[in-house]
């Protein structure tokens, strides 16, 4: 079977507290994207053999998709193995996902070849242990993620918009980010607007009034780059432009599909996509 893996853009980013377990509170607003990479999965008698192409992520048990297999087998007492191609388009380490998509499609796809009848809860709760954006991927569509991310509340938003998504040519480490990023310990429930956002969304002109990214203030201190491209998205007709997540990745979100291309071809020193929000998986 073939299983596509879509990516993911953050729209909002909120840091409200370090956590006992060293981890961090978070609120984001995730949104499923176009661009997707594809699993090729197909029967085999016992064990689980991975693949890429092209070869750019591990195939070994450090890749997520191998241990979703082997953790869906634990659960499951399956014995049946799998042959696992990811035909990979998602850029690796621009912050968007692609190794906990490929993980939940490998959980949705596995579920159905091995008959194990796991529900979709059952398989969001077995997502959870192996990434903390495992379970989005399993619920897809638009959603605010609390906790470090697993917790899940789907949300309907505007959707007609065209996208431009930004690659540098270098990745950023999320833990990195986080360690410099600077806030109050103290400040655990801090108050966040995304609530308030889901009301307004229609209205396309206030989202960037009620939409942050907590970490872009530092990572924009490092890599100045970023911050211009931001800037030139707004310049060249975005109604909101933002780093997702820890980047390196930028996006920018247009009205029509002709003003999306036309800024596309603004960016010709990145690697760069055109996408649309996808509504559920």
């Amino acid at each position: 079977m073939r299983i596509s893996s879509y990516a993911k853009i953050n729209l909002g980013l909120r840091i409200l507290g370090k956590r006992p377990d060293g981890y961090h509170e978070i609120e984001t607003i995730f949104q499923q994207i176009s661009l997707k990479d594809e699993l090729d999965i197909e029967p085999a008698d016992k064990g689980i053999s991975l693949a890429c192409s092209p070869p750019v992520c591990p195939t070994d048990e450090t890749n997520l998709v191998f241990k979703a297999a082997c953790e869906l087998q634990r659960k499951t007492g399956r014995k049946t193995g799998a042959e696992i191609k990811i035909l990979k388009r998602i850029p690796v380490g621009g912050g968007l996902g692609g190794g906990s998509s490929n993980a939940a499609a490998a959980l949705q796809g596995l579920n159905t070849l091995w008959n194990t009848g796991q529900s979709i809860e059952e398989l969001i709760e077995l997502g959870a242990r192996i990434g903390s954006d495992v379970p989005f991927f399993l619920l897809g569509g638009t959603a605010i993620g609390s906790g470090r991310g697993e917790k899940l509340k789907p949300v309907k938003i505007f959707q007609n918009y065209w996208g431009v998504l930004l690659v540098p040519g270098f990745s950023i480490s999320t833990k990195w980010a986080y360690e410099k990023n600077s806030f109050s310990l103290t400040k655990s429930l801090k108050k966040s607007n995304f609530n308030s956002f889901l009301e307004i969304s229609f209205d396309t002109k206030k989202w960037s009034g009620f939409l942050v990214n907590d970490l872009e203030k530092v990572v924009f201190n490092a890599y100045p780059e970023l911050k211009k491209g931001i800037e030139k998205f707004y310049k060249s007709g975005a109604f909101y432009s933002q780093m997702s997540g820890s980047g390196s990745s930028l996006f920018g979100l247009f009205k029509t599909e002709a003003q999306a291309r036309k800024a596309k071809s603004l960016f010709s020193e990145y690697q760069s996509f055109l996408f649309q929000p996808v509504s559920k998986r």
